[in-house]
């Protein structure tokens, strides 16, 4: 009865995992071309980014093995991160508009490659 209940809790751990994956995406493509957006982005990758080491940590408790990709998947997150948090720091300089634009490209990017990455590691992909 207790291993049903872990399975549950890993089955709704991934699940939200999914699901935030898809609105970080979204985000991404809708909100991180200005300030506020990129704002919205920060918060959005660091909550799914939390969110996958909880995950994670489901799985360790489980003894299930993590896919041989997580740390590509992680690392892309954490880029995407700084990415958007140095895009706020250079869009609030005069002139670095530019910059701040390269750099949300970049966290979009990276975005996109750890959705696809996360959806190949769960099987749809």
């Amino acid at each position: 009865m207790n291993e049903q209940r872990n399975i549950r809790y890993v089955s709704i751990v991934t699940t939200i995992h999914f699901v935030l994956g898809f609105l970080v995406l979204l985000c991404a493509l809708a909100f991180s071309w200005n300030a506020l957006g990129r704002r919205v982005m920060n918060a959005v990758v660091g909550l799914q980014f939390l969110c996958g080491l909880v995950l994670a940590g489901t799985y360790g408790m489980q003894h299930v093995p993590l896919p041989a990709r997580i740390w590509e998947h992680a690392g892309l997150a954490l880029v995407a991160l700084i990415a958007y948090g140095m895009a706020m720091v250079f869009g609030k300089r005069p002139g670095g508009g530019r910059i701040a634009l390269a750099l949300s490209i970049v966290g979009l990017l990276c975005v996109c490659v750890a959705v696809y990455l996360g959806l190949h590691m769960a099987g749809q992909a």
